[in-house]
């Protein structure tokens, strides 16, 4: 019971805690290429000038021009969405709300975005939706759902959810019968769906073995990848299947059908990146987390 609330508790500070005590990170932008079997990493950029010295995380790509992110602004408390134009290298504010926003993502539809909404006075955390063109206010996707830290689309009506909790769950919910489904506790922050309905995540078995695992929803079935490079939760899936994740200043890749063994890919460390944390690709782009 102890280490389950000191998990919740460390889960809470560093995720979502006052805005003004989130952690200073900044988002570099990289080419990313693959030639063959070999990667390269080149070109390391920063990319959010406008909102230095302050937190801006959970990045990802839109489209091959838009990067959607998380930021405390300049004179704010909270945390708000805000997305970046890679070709005009200009920003722009998406949600401007009492309440913070965190984890923007893209929808099957391509007409909206989710995000974990975290309320101003309850501090409970749900699932809301919110129109690409900012013509609405949002609206609650699960109202019967709390809890919920990550998520990833699965399809059109389904949605994987990180429920944080005595123990962080995984569970697979409808947005159109409101149904919930628990598949496995202790996992990780990383969620990602493949096109065809498999869900990746990290299964945090004990504090030594954290495992990479795939739950296919058709069959019901949990099938075991790889453990993880170090204790590191985050990753990307590549249209491939290959996985891609960081440990320390160090890229590695590993994919399900090929590999035997990660293989490092790149470092990062030129850069002046140590740990390397979230990071979403989209064609030849890489953007990773680096923290101050």
């Amino acid at each position: 019971m102890l280490k389950h609330f000191l998990m919740l508790f460390l889960f809470m500070l560093s995720i979502h805690v006052a805005s003004g005590q989130l952690p200073k990170s900044d988002l570099i932008l990289f080419d990313f290429k693959k030639v063959n079997s070999e990667y390269f990493i080149t070109k390391g950029t920063l990319i959010n000038k406008f909102n230095l010295d302050s937190y801006n995380n959970q990045p990802s790509f839109f489209n091959a021009l838009n990067i959607y992110f998380t930021a405390v602004a300049p004179g704010k408390e909270q945390t708000d969405i805000f997305a970046i134009d890679l070709l005009r290298k200009k920003y722009w504010q998406v949600t401007d709300t009492p309440d913070g926003e965190y984890s923007p993502t893209l929808m099957p539809t391509k007409r909206h975005f989710s995000v974990i909404v975290q309320e101003e006075n309850t501090n409970i955390q749900r699932l809301w939706q919110f129109p690409i063109d900012q013509s609405g206010l949002g609206s609650d996707l699960f109202p019967g759902i709390t809890g919920v830290g990550y998520h990833t689309w699965v399809d059109r009506e389904r949605v994987a959810m990180f429920i944080v909790g005595e123990p962080n769950k995984l569970i697979l919910a409808n947005r159109n019968t409101q149904e919930q489904k628990t598949i496995v506790e202790e996992i990780g922050r990383g969620l990602k769906a493949n096109k065809r309905g498999l869900i990746y995540f990290v299964h945090k078995v004990n504090d030594e073995n954290w495992i990479i695992k795939r739950y296919d929803p058709s069959n019901n079935k949990i099938s075991t990848i790889v453990q993880t490079p170090g204790k590191t939760e985050d990753f990307e899936l590549m249209k491939d299947e290959t996985i891609i994740m960081g440990s320390g200043s160090d890229l590695y890749a590993f994919n399900p059908d090929f590999s035997k063994e990660w293989v490092k890919i790149g470092s990062l460390s030129e850069w002046g990146i140590e740990n390397i944390t979230r990071l979403s690709i989209f064609g030849e782009k890489l953007v990773v987390v680096s923290k101050k």
